[in-house]
């Protein structure tokens, strides 16, 4: 079974890097397989630059960018439609969720 972790991203140039790589350690460090799908929602800062860096250090990023109209709700409905696990959670850009609260899910 994959799990598929949902990000949707806007304007978090300052927390997405570390948001990603937190999911992946934990992930990693648990054995659990998984993909972690970020959804580009129309930033206007580096996001998406930060992004296509952090693809070559986490193999198991995936980055789309949401179409407009952009917003939240869009951004996560274009990733329900995306993700290719067998289950999926979503999780926030900014770290105010704990990628250790994805190994109790």
């Amino acid at each position: 079974m994959k799990l598929s972790v949902l990000i949707p991203a806007h304007n978090e140039e300052g927390s997405i890097r570390e948001t990603v790589h937190g999911v992946f350690d934990v992930l990693t460090k648990e054995a659990i397989p998984h993909e972690i799908l970020v959804v580009n929602d129309n930033s206007t800062d580096r996001t998406e630059e930060i992004l296509k860096t952090i693809l070559g250090e986490v193999p198991s990023l995936r980055q789309i960018n949401n179409p407009l109209p952009n917003g939240f709700g869009y951004a996560v409905r274009c990733g329900l439609d995306n993700f290719k696990g067998d289950c999926v959670a979503l999780f926030m850009a900014d770290s105010s969720d704990s990628p250790d609260d994805l190994v109790k899910f």
